[in-house]
C-alpha cells in the first residue's frame, strides 16, 4: 500500500512538471506609432487533455498588461486565465560561477596567509644577518683573506634573501589582482542574478491533446516612437519636386525586434476610441468664482471643479497637479476635474500651455479660473489630444479600418512597402524584415519617394535678408500623408541646409525654401536726401525712403517677388502714411509692400518707396 502511494505521488509530480511549460514565442510584426508600438508574436503549443500551465517568457518588462491579447487558433482549446508576470531569473550558472569564484578566493586567501609569513621569515632573516656582520670588534683584528671571505658570505645571503623576497611579493600581487578581479566578475554577474523576466502565466483547457496549437500574442509598449524625416530634392525648376518621406525610430523595451516586419503608422496610441458625448450647453458656461469666500478644507479627499479662461470658457487639458506629489489629473472636454488627493491642505496646481500657472488650495466645486500668458502664446502652437482610459488603448490597435481610396499620384517605394490610408492613420507596412535593437538609439528608415507637382518662384524680403530664396509652392499638399517634421534639402545634388515641414492642411498648397540663389544680387539702402526728421511743436515728423537694387545675373529670365515693409501704429496719436509705394501691391493691414518683377537676363531694376511718420515728442523710440 505504501508502495503504491509513492507510485501515484511520483506520477503526480510527472504530471505537474509536464504540463507546466515554458514556451517560447518570437516577434513577427511590430507597428510603430508615433507614441508606443503594438509587438506581435507567435508560438506554437503542445496541449494534454484537461487543463494546462503554460509560460510565455522572454517578454518585454515594459509592456502594458491592460492591452494584453491571446489568441488560439483551435476551438477545442478555452483559455481559463491568463496573468502577466515579472520575476527574477534564476540564473543557475551565474550562481555556480560565484560559487567557484568565492572557492578559488578562499584558497588564494590561505595562500596570501603563507606568503606573508614567508615575508616575515626573511625580514628576521635579513636583520640576524645584518647584526652579525660587524667584525670589526674583534680584538686581533683579521686578515684579508678572512674579510674577503666574510664579505663574500653576506653578500650571497642578502642577495638571495633578496631575491626570495621579490619573488614572494610578486606572487602576492599576482593573487591579490586575482581576487579583483573574480570580486569585478561577481559584480558584473549581479546583474544576471537579479535579471527580471517578462511572462505571461496562461491556463488553457484542452478536450484532447494536441500539438503544434498555434497561439498569438499581442501587448502595447509605450517607450517606442518614430519620429519623420524627409529630404527635399530639388534638380531642375521644370520637373516635380521629389520628397522623400523616411522614419527615425528608436526603441527601449528591454527586447530587440530581430528581422521583424515594420509597420509605421501615424496614429496615436494616446487617443481613445470613445466617441464624443452630448451634453447641454449653459449659458454663462460656469459660475464666476467667489472671491471673497473664506476658504474651508474639504470634507473628504475627493475635490472637484472647473476650469475656466478670462471669458470663462472652460478650459479642456489642463493638468491638475497635488503639489508635492505625483498625484493629477486633467480636466475633462468641459473644463471639469476630478481627483483624490492625499492630503487636502495641500495646494493644487493648474498649468495649461498658453497660460498661466495657477496654484490654489483644495476644495469643493472649485472654480478657477487660468490668465492667458501672451508671451507664451506667441512661442508656442498648441497641439490638442484626446484623453482615453489606458484600458481603451488596445481596441484602437485591434480595430479593423475600411482603406479609403488615395487621391494622390503612387510614390517611388524607396524599399518594399505597401500604404494604407484608413480613417483614422496613414500606415507604411515595411515588407523588407527590420532590426531595432532595445538601445534607445535613432535608426533610419527611408521609406518611399513622393514626386510631387510645384510652382517655383524666387523670393526676398531685403529688410531681414538680402538673399534671394527659391521657393517651391506643392500642389495639393493636403492629399499627402506629411508629418511635422525636418528636411534635409537638396538643390540640383548639392546639400542646401535644413529647413521644417509644418503643413497647413487647410491650405491647397505649401511652400518650402530650396535654397538661396546667388546669381540674383539684391541691395538695400536708405536714400539719405529724402531721409529727414524734424520737431513740429510738441510733434515729430520723420520721413524715410529706401532704394531697393535688383539685378538678375543669370542667363535666362526669372520671376522675383520682392517684399519690404513700413511700420504701423499701435495707438491712435500714431500717425503712418505711404508718401510713394513706388508701385508696389499695398497691404495696408499688415503694413506690406510687394513687387512682382520678371527680370531678363543681365536685367536691373531699381525700387523706390518713402513713407512719413508723425507722433508726439513724449515717445521716445525710433523709426527704422
Amino acid at each position: 500500500m505504501k508502495h503504491t502511494s509513492l507510485s501515484l505521488f511520483f506520477l503526480l509530480l510527472t504530471f505537474l512538471n509536464v504540463s507546466a511549460q515554458n514556451v517560447e514565442t518570437k516577434i513577427k510584426t511590430v507597428t510603430v506609432y508615433r507614441n508606443g508600438a503594438l509587438v506581435e508574436r507567435s508560438g506554437k503549443l503542445n496541449l494534454q487533455k484537461g487543463d494546462n500551465t503554460l509560460y510565455l517568457n522572454a517578454l518585454s518588462t515594459e509592456l502594458d498588461p491592460n492591452t494584453l491579447r491571446i489568441g488560439l487558433e483551435n476551438k477545442n482549446v478555452k483559455i481559463l486565465s491568463v496573468k502577466h508576470e515579472i520575476v527574477v531569473v534564476d540564473n543557475e550558472n551565474a550562481q555556480k560561477k560565484n560559487v567557484s569564484a568565492d572557492k578559488r578566493i578562499a584558497v588564494i586567501k590561505d595562500s596570501l596567509a603563507y606568503l606573508k609569513a614567508q615575508t616575515l621569515i626573511l625580514a628576521d632573516e635579513e636583520d640576524l644577518i645584518r647584526q652579525n656582520r660587524n667584525i670589526g670588534g674583534q680584538q686581533n683584528g683579521v686578515s684579508t683573506a678572512e674579510l674577503k671571505a666574510m664579505t663574500d658570505f653576506y653578500k650571497k645571503e642578502l642577495s638571495e634573501i633578496a631575491v626570495k623576497k621579490i619573488t614572494v611579493n610578486k606572487k602576492i600581487q599576482n593573487y591579490k589582482d586575482e581576487i579583483l578581479k573574480l570580486l569585478q566578475e561577481k559584480q558584473a554577474r549581479q546583474k544576471d542574478l537579479q535579471k527580471k523576466d517578462s511572462r505571461v502565466k496562461l491556463i488553457l483547457k484542452s478536450d484532447v491533446a494536441l500539438s503544434n496549437v498555434n497561439v498569438s500574442m499581442s501587448y502595447i509598449i509605450f517607450n517606442a516612437s518614430w519620429e519623420p524625416f524627409y529630404e527635399i530634392r530639388v534638380d531642375k525648376t521644370d520637373k516635380p519636386l521629389d520628397l522623400v518621406y523616411g522614419a527615425h525610430i528608436k526603441q527601449s523595451s528591454t527586447e530587440d525586434w530581430n528581422e521583424v516586419k515594420l509597420t509605421v503608422s501615424t496614429g496615436d496610441p494616446s487617443i481613445g476610441n470613445n466617441a464624443p458625448e452630448f451634453f447641454p450647453m449653459y449659458l454663462p458656461p460656469t459660475r464666476r468664482p467667489n472671491t471673497n469666500k473664506k476658504w474651508t478644507p474639504p470634507t473628504s479627499n475627493l475635490v472637484y471643479g472647473t476650469v475656466t479662461d478670462d471669458n470663462y470658457e472652460p478650459l479642456p487639458g489642463v493638468t491638475v497637479m497635488e503639489t508635492g506629489t505625483s498625484t493629477g489629473t486633467i480636466t475633462d472636454i468641459d473644463g471639469k476635474f476630478q481627483l483624490n488627493m492625499t492630503d487636502t491642505h495641500n495646494t493644487l496646481t493648474f498649468s495649461f500651455i498658453g497660460f498661466e500657472t495657477a496654484v490654489e488650495k483644495a476644495g469643493e466645486n472649485m472654480q478657477i479660473v487660468l490668465k492667458e500668458n501672451v508671451s507664451q502664446i506667441d512661442e508656442v502652437v498648441v497641439v490638442g489630444y484626446g484623453v482615453a482610459k489606458k484600458s481603451s488603448f488596445a481596441d484602437d490597435f485591434v480595430a479593423e479600418y475600411k482603406p479609403r481610396e488615395i487621391t494622390y499620384d503612387e510614390p517611388e517605394k524607396m524599399i518594399p512597402l505597401e500604404l494604407s490610408d484608413t480613417q483614422t492613420a496613414t500606415e507604411f507596412k515595411i515588407d523588407v524584415p527590420y532590426t531595432i535593437p532595445s538601445d534607445g538609439k535613432v535608426y533610419d528608415v527611408s521609406m518611399l519617394t513622393y514626386h510631387i507637382d510645384s510652382d517655383y518662384r524666387y523670393s526676398c524680403l531685403p529688410r531681414q535678408s538680402t538673399d534671394v530664396f527659391l521657393l517651391a509652392d506643392l500642389k495639393n499638399f493636403s492629399d499627402y500623408p506629411i508629418l511635422k517634421g525636418n528636411a534635409y534639402v537638396y538643390f540640383d545634388n548639392v546639400y542646401q541646409g535644413e529647413c521644417e515641414i509644418a503643413p497647413d492642411f487647410a491650405a491647397d498648397t505649401f511652400s518650402i525654401s530650396v535654397g538661396r540663389d546667388k546669381d540674383i544680387a539684391v541691395n538695400r539702402q536708405a536714400v539719405k536726401e529724402f531721409t529727414s526728421k524734424k520737431f513740429i511743436g510738441s510733434n515729430v515728423k520723420v520721413v524715410k525712403c529706401f532704394e531697393i537694387t535688383v539685378k538678375n545675373n543669370k542667363k535666362s529670365s526669372v520671376d522675383v517677388v520682392v517684399t519690404d515693409q513700413y511700420p504701423l501704429p499701435k495707438y491712435s496719436d500714431i500717425k503712418v502714411e505711404v508718401i510713394d509705394k513706388g508701385g508696389a501691391e499695398q497691404d495696408s493691414e499688415k503694413g506690406k509692400l510687394t513687387w512682382k518683377l520678371n527680370l531678363a537676363a543681365g536685367e536691373k531694376k531699381v525700387l523706390r518707396f518713402s513713407y512719413e511718420v508723425k507722433y508726439p515728442k513724449s515717445y521716445t523710440f525710433s523709426v527704422e
